[in-house]
């Protein structure tokens, strides 16, 4: 069949020029029009489960609601892993399922199961599905806070205009005000002073300039006639508004964006209508807290009067009873409700209780380079282009950032994806291109043709665009796009030199052909069209069976599982069809080619070599005449170096991933458990100052830090349920900084423990942290997971841990989960007053609820926004813990008793200090405490085995306790014995191929031969340049078997042409000649291949190079000893070990040939 291929193209040669040049220009605009992204889709079928239960403490959340939902998940179809949190008033759990789970399929799965959950879960509480999301999805993070004028003063708007006011204090009583035009808010050079013909400063008179950080007051200032008011509110105001305009104008435009899932905010206020309670003033006034309640509620309403209908024509009738839109009137209407009878005059709210725009409690915060901001982290739904998501949000949040006050500044540069992205493929592209190019200068140094050489590079873009149809076809029919990443890329790096191969054969094959047909008599020559025929078929098993082998040899690649299976299957699957791509243009394009290029060639005439394969030529004939000379020795030296090679592998250190450079790093900030919001801003102020004092300024030109972010404690639904004492920085780093990464990463961490003494501290990744997550739920490499029931005993043992592996060489320094029993506030209830005053346990707990957490009543409309109305005491009672027992309670009626009077709590309840578990992480339905920590300057399996041998050695565990090790070490291990078990079984398959081409065990093994031999490069490339063992490293192992394969198949196959097409005889010449005439395209095959991984192996450090680094480096050490070898010991080994079955397979002549029997 192939032979009728080449046939076909030979014959239809116009067609297969037209088409080829149809396909290379559809092709190109086809790659032009692919996503492109940083790594393949690494989105594990996850689905998250958010489940809010106000009132119920932690062990409440996890008896109540958390076992239910982990008891209703487990054993459904595809789920491996449950994982849970649990903290006061909310649960979040985490079901992973199986790879090839489809992530609407786990959805619907999990709904399935949620739903058998009806009269089981208190009343109330409803389970929410978080929308789904990429692991990878976080790929903007972005900020805005309010800027300083240019003059360091205090800015607001003037009126509804775009003009500015810029108040600068001068002392503590002298006002300074300047009126500006801003430009560009960027740069205040483009900002123009304003003339003004009078100010005047109104200070506010509801606020104490004492208790203020910021003077607060109205100026009226007169510009060209007209009289504009600027309002300088307080700077808790301004972070109201800021939070409003953060929540109804920036985060709705967000989430239009078509491929954006979810956008998390922290950091600023969210505006609350707060009525905060006088108890005192309820007492004096005979009114209770149920009474407010009720009377705002009835007083925030609007409702329908049916219609009025007059003649022909009908008017709805409304009754407006709601309050608002504006703030100002809103608080002097709330002021004025009625919330208790007096004799003489109702009781309005104002008299018992004070009304004011307040802050809603929260359980998170956040700052933009050391502002106090608000922090916007967009997540991505699975399978979207980030690049094209990513500048979708840019023009999005340029186009809002427009359109507010000059005072408020959008930074969306806090954390780019893209950035990593773009860096990454245009290092490996420009890897790309170097090796095209050096292909090219070895090609024409070998040809010293430009013929030839064209014909062998036309492989290169016609595979490559080949490679785009496959992929965009595969697309199609599968439904999700595949995108160019730093992976396919990679594969089609390793591939690169190979493109060529296939042509380079027959291109070589084709030319020699025709020369020796030229050398011939005239009457004797035959035809060029038949001559390219018979040149590429001659030469066309060799050149498929390679390829099988090739191929084969990367198949283990697509049995990989989890993250490195992900990560690794598309450079297989890259390579795989960019080889099979350049095998069809080896069969249609190149003997079309040749035919119209060659035979009219001067240098099809000319005899001789070029000056460099004549000098190899001559080099190359000694190392074969000592090959035959001395084979055993050579052998046996060979094997020697194998089992060197395999005691220096032994003796590397093991990694699950190379180290990668994202441009960004983060850094955990871990205070102790029980610490509040304001001590994490406070710690955080801070670190902040570390930052700033690196950060890249006209001061600072090389510093290292061109933006930070903090993230401290948790947003609304998002799922990283993180406490207020844990927070994270983002760092973007300078590219330009002259800094080595390792120096930065030291400096942080000395400069941070200086200024936080006490804290914990990570410094990792963004995208290593998320990796790690989705490998074993916990944010670093190394997990040590303590099962178990007891939370005491958890910490205890974890605490053991924890001192036991402090002091293991190279690791960072261990940190616990913050889950311990902290300091509570127990209000318990006594059963037996609760009966003597004739109230229940429901109406105390709904009254006290109330009054200390506050209860959302109602909510107040301005237009389209809506704000919380929210009933609690006034903060100097709420916190007045030592006399809460004082707290006085409402009675209920009774039939006959319709007043009974009111109680103090302490008539029914206990007030006293407790304890509790500020947090419960479980696992698999099983509680468990983690100790984390990640390597630094250590490979990652030998810090793993010292942990192990010191907790096995030291650490006693109670009975029904146990040590699980997760994170990434858990994942080397399963991908190094699955990468060693398909290498195996990849190895049994080439020689199942080979017997078929060669039915003599002795050939095959000597082909195979190559494999060990490539192995001592291989090693050799990897101790050289210090690195470890990886699971990259390996994957260059299995892919490097194949391509050295390759090229002892086409020695071995044209020792068979000679001896059976040419009638040479079974002798140490035709050894000699075979071995000098495949010496081209032999070098030429191993040259293409190693030379176009060079610039991958010299800039292996370089960001999205990392982790092909490996790769390549195992390739291009692999080949150079098995290309070596392959005529120092090959020869000698066909002399004296295979040979005479060589010969006696072409020179045996019987019926059986048709059947393949010889």
């Amino acid at each position: 069949m192939l032979d009728a291929i080449i046939k076909f193209s030979l014959r239809y040669r116009m067609l297969v020029v037209v088409v080829s040049l149809f396909v290379l220009v559809y092709g190109s605009y086809l790659a032009t029009q692919m996503s492109i992204d940083v790594f393949p889709d690494l989105d594990r079928p996850r689905v998250v489960i958010i489940t809010e239960a106000p009132g119920l403490a932690t062990e409440e959340v996890e008896t109540l609601v958390t076992q239910p939902i982990e008891i209703a998940l487990m054993g459904a179809n595809g789920v491996q892993a449950v994982r849970s949190q649990s903290t006061a008033g909310l649960n979040v759990i985490y079901i992973e399922f199986d790879w090839s789970t489809e992530i609407r399929a786990a959805r619907q799965t999990v709904q399935e199961r949620l739903s058998t959950l009806e009269g089981i879960l208190p009343d109330g509480i409803r389970p929410q599905m978080t929308p789904p999301s990429s692991i990878m999805g976080q790929i903007i993070v972005a900020g805005i806070y309010r800027q300083r004028g240019p003059g360091g003063g205090r800015l607001v708007q003037v009126g509804n205009t775009e003009m500015m006011a810029e108040m600068v204090r001068a002392g503590k009583k002298n006002m300074q005000f300047a009126i500006w035009n801003p430009g560009d808010r960027h740069d205040f050079a483009s900002w123009k002073k304003v003339s003004t013909q009078e100010i005047q400063w109104e200070q506010d008179p509801s606020t104490d300039a004492r208790l203020q950080k910021s003077t607060v007051g109205t100026a009226a200032i007169r510009i060209d006639g007209k009289t504009y008011d600027a309002y300088f509110y307080s700077d808790a105001k301004q972070q109201l508004e800021l939070r409003t305009v953060a929540d109804w104008i920036i985060r709705p435009r967000l989430l239009k964006v078509t491929g954006v899932a979810e956008v998390f905010m922290l950091g600023g206020d969210r505006k609350q209508y707060q009525i905060l309670i006088d108890p005192t003033a309820l007492l004096e006034y005979d009114v209770t807290v149920q009474d407010v309640e009720q009377a705002l509620r009835s007083s925030n309403i609007n409702t329908s009067g049916g219609f009025a209908v007059t003649g022909e024509t009908e008017r709805p009738i409304r009754i407006l009873g709601r309050l608002g839109p504006e703030s100002r009137v809103v608080i002097e209407d709330l002021k004025k409700v009625p919330v208790g009878n007096h004799p003489k005059r109702a009781v309005l709210l104002e008299q018992v209780a004070r009304v004011i725009e307040g802050p809603q409690i929260k359980r998170g915060d956040g700052s933009v380079d050391g502002h106090p901001g608000i922090v916007f982290t967009t997540v991505k739904q699975p399978h979207v282009d980030t690049r094209e998501l990513s500048d979708a949000i840019a023009a999005a949040f340029d186009e809002v950032e427009a359109s507010l006050p000059a005072d408020i500044v959008v930074n969306s540069e806090l954390f780019r994806l893209r950035n990593f992205i773009d860096r990454g493929i245009f290092n490996v592209a420009e890897a790309l291109a170097i090796g095209a190019v050096l292909v090219i200068i070895v090609l024409f140094l070998f040809l010293l043709n430009f013929r030839t050489t064209f014909i062998t590079l036309t492989a290169i873009p016609l595979s490559l665009v080949l490679t785009t149809l496959t992929f965009r076809v595969i697309g199609w029919l599968s439904g999700s796009e595949l995108s160019i990443n730093v992976m396919t890329l990679g594969g089609i790096a390793v591939a690169m030199g190979e493109l060529v191969d296939d042509a380079i054969v027959d291109v070589e094959n084709i030319f020699r052909r025709l020369k020796q047909n030229n050398r011939l008599p005239l009457e004797k020559q035959k035809s060029p069209l038949l001559i390219t025929f018979e040149a590429s078929k001659e030469i066309r098993t060799s050149i498929v069976f390679g390829t099988a082998v090739v191929i084969l040899s990367f198949m283990p690649l697509f049995a990989l599982s989890g993250v490195e299976g992900r990560l690794f299957s598309p450079l297989g699957f890259a390579y795989i069809v960019s080889i099979l791509s350049s095998f069809v243009v080896s069969m249609t394009v190149t003997p079309v080619l040749s035919y119209y290029l060659l035979p009219n060639s001067r240098a099809t005439h000319h005899e001789g070599d070029g000056f460099l394969l004549h000098g190899l030529k001559a080099i190359v004939t000694h190392m074969i005449r000592l090959s035959m000379a001395m084979p055993r020795t050579l052998f046996v030296l060979t094997w020697l170096a194998v089992a060197l090679a395999a005691w220096q592998m032994s003796m590397l250190g093991r990694n699950f991933l190379p180290p990668f450079d994202e441009g960004s790093i983060q850094v955990n900030v871990t205070l102790p458990p029980g610490s509040s919001l304001d001590a994490s801003n406070e710690v955080s102020g801070a670190i902040d100052l570390v930052f700033q004092s690196m950060q890249k300024n006209a001061d600072n030109p090389t510093g290292e830090i061109l933006h930070f972010v903090r993230r401290t404690g948790r947003a609304e639904m998002d799922e990283h349920a993180s406490p207020v004492n844990f927070g994270e920085y983002i760092l973007s780093m300078n590219p330009e900084s002259p800094t080595e990464r390792e120096q930065i990463l030291a400096t942080l961490r000395e400069k941070i423990s200086d200024e936080a003494p006490g804290v914990d501290i990570e410094v990792e990744q963004p995208l290593a942290h998320l990796i790690s997550h989705m490998i074993s739920g916990v944010y670093a490499q190394i997990a040590i997971k303590i099962h178990g029931d007891d939370l005491d005993t958890l910490q205890r043992v974890a605490e053991q841990v924890k001192a036991t592996i402090q002091d293991v060489p190279g690791i960072t320094p261990p940190i616990v989960e913050p889950i311990q029993e902290t300091p509570e506030l127990h209000i318990a209830l006594r059963a037996d007053d609760l009966a003597l005053h004739g109230v229940t346990r429901q109406y105390v707990a709904d009254v006290l609820q109330t009054a200390l957490q506050g209860e959302v009543v109602s909510q107040v409309l301005e237009g389209q926004r809506r704000f919380d109305l929210l009933v609690r005491l006034e903060e100097e009672y709420r916190t007045d813990y030592a006399n809460l027992d004082r707290l006085r309670i409402d009675l209920p009626d009774r039939e006959g008793q319709p007043d009974r009077g009111q109680i103090e709590l302490r008539e029914v309840a206990d007030v006293g200090v407790g304890t509790g578990p500020n947090s419960i992480n479980r696992e698999n339905a099983r509680r468990r405490i983690v100790i984390r920590c990640n390597t630094e300057g250590r490979d990652l399996a030998g810090a793993v085995n010292d942990i192990k041998n010191r907790i096995g050695n030291q650490v006693e565990m109670p009975v029904g306790y146990f040590i699980e090790y997760g994170g990434q070490f858990e994942s080397q291990q399963r991908a190094t014995r699955m990468i060693v078990v398909l290498a195996g079984v990849s190895v049994i398959g080439m020689f199942v191929v080979l017997l078929i081409l060669f039915p003599s065990i002795r050939i095959v093994l000597q082909i195979l031969n190559a494999l060990p031999t490539a192995f001592i490069g291989g090693v050799m490339a990897l101790v050289i340049t210090q690195q470890s063992l990886t699971v990259a490293s390996l994957v260059g192992f299995i892919s490097l078997g194949g391509i050295a394969v390759r090229n002892g198949i086409l020695l071995v196959t044209h020792y068979f042409h000679l001896m059976k097409e040419e009638g040479e005889d079974f002798t140490e010449e035709m050894v000699l000649r075979g071995s000098l005439e495949r010496l081209a395209p032999v070098l030429m095959t191993a040259l293409t291949a190693g030379i176009g991984l060079i610039p991958l192996v010299l800039g292996g450090q370089e960001p999205g190079r990392e982790i092909l680094y490996p790769v390549a480096t195992v390739i291009l050490g692999g080949l150079a000893t098995s290309t070596f070898c392959e005529f120092l010991i090959h020869p000698g080994f066909f002399w004296k070990f295979s040979g005479k079955d060589a010969a006696r397979l072409a020179t045996l002549e019987t019926e059986d040939d048709e059947f393949g029997m010889k």
